[in-house]
């Protein structure tokens, strides 16, 4: 099995000219970027990190609102054979405290407002202040001279992926994803929901978790599909999202979290709207309901 490292970046070259993702601000697209602009960006930004001191094994927190910064600096770090370490951006001084503490990280990549209280926190850790809010092709760091990242060798016990548990039986618990685990979790979901290059994801779950990150990004980075990401969940977008038909963002799969189908069945009420063309709408991360299953299959 190929490592998670060597494949995405594969994936990626193999598709230089194929649309990756659609970014949307709001109903609005901000960013639309090909798989190969995605890659010269992660390259670019991986190069940036090297001057930080960024390498092979090092932790790098991505304290960053949802956005294509976020998916470029995650890209660059696992390019480098460092580990992206997300946390939630809503996360309060304490339970920032616990988590910086145990992630003990090279550096932090973090929202201009987020500074101040990293700094109280920690006033020595390496931070580097980003704004998620600002469109995402007015970033200097994206258009540095292109730096081309040779991937260093790395086994498939080499972590890449620290994501913290929710805490919720005692202190949120980092659970280590190696190169091997990442793999075979996007190689299972592509090949049982037969994900290909011919699907376009509406992407609604945060990128901080791992149903987010993991099953939904990755697996589309891999197999080619085209992401339509939202910015945030908001259940009337989503609902016109999943409804549209315009070519090139008529959505095929749907990922969420049950939560967020009792918040878009409530928003529709007795709407009828047409959802034919979507082959796939998948829940998990918690049990699903049953009379919630009979409000969606009705």
């Amino acid at each position: 099995m190929a490592l998670f490292t060597q494949a995405i970046h594969r994936a990626m070259e193999r598709r230089d000219d194929q649309k990756a993702i659609t970014f949307f601000r709001g109903d609005t697209i901000e960013t639309e970027l090909t798989f190969g602009q995605l890659r010269e960006h992660a390259d670019n930004v991986a190069g940036y990190l090297t001057t930080l001191g960024i390498s092979k094994g090092e932790r790098v927190i991505l304290l960053l609102e949802k956005s294509l910064v976020f998916i470029t600096a995650h890209l660059a770090i696992q390019q480098l054979g460092a580990i992206s370490v997300p946390l939630n951006p809503g996360f309060k001084k304490r339970e920032l405290r616990y988590l910086l503490n145990d992630a003990a990280p090279k550096l932090v990549i973090t929202e201009p407002d987020k500074k101040a209280l990293i700094r109280t926190i920690d006033p020595d850790v390496r931070l580097i202040e980003i704004s998620t809010q600002a469109p995402y092709q007015t970033h200097p760091f994206l258009h540095l001279n292109s730096f081309r990242c040779d991937i260093p060798d790395l086994s498939p016990d080499d972590p890449a992926l620290i994501i913290y548990t929710s805490g919720t039986t005692g202190d949120p618990k980092g659970a280590v994803l190696t190169q091997k685990n990442l793999m075979h979790d996007a190689d299972n979901i592509i090949r049982i929901w037969e994900i290909t290059e011919k699907d376009v994801l509406c992407h609604a779950l945060p990128l901080f978790h791992v149903h987010g990150l993991c099953f939904a990004l990755h697996t589309a980075l891999l197999s080619g599909a085209h992401v339509c990401m939202l910015d945030r969940f908001d259940p009337k977008l989503v609902l016109t999202m999943l409804s549209s038909k315009d070519l090139g963002t008529a959505c095929t799969v749907f990922m969420a979290v049950p939560a967020m189908y009792t918040k878009l069945m409530d928003e529709m009420g007795d709407q009828h709207l047409n959802f034919k063309h979507a082959r796939l709408l998948a829940s998990g991360s918690a049990p699903l309901l049953v009379q919630e299953f009979a409000r969606i299959q009705t």
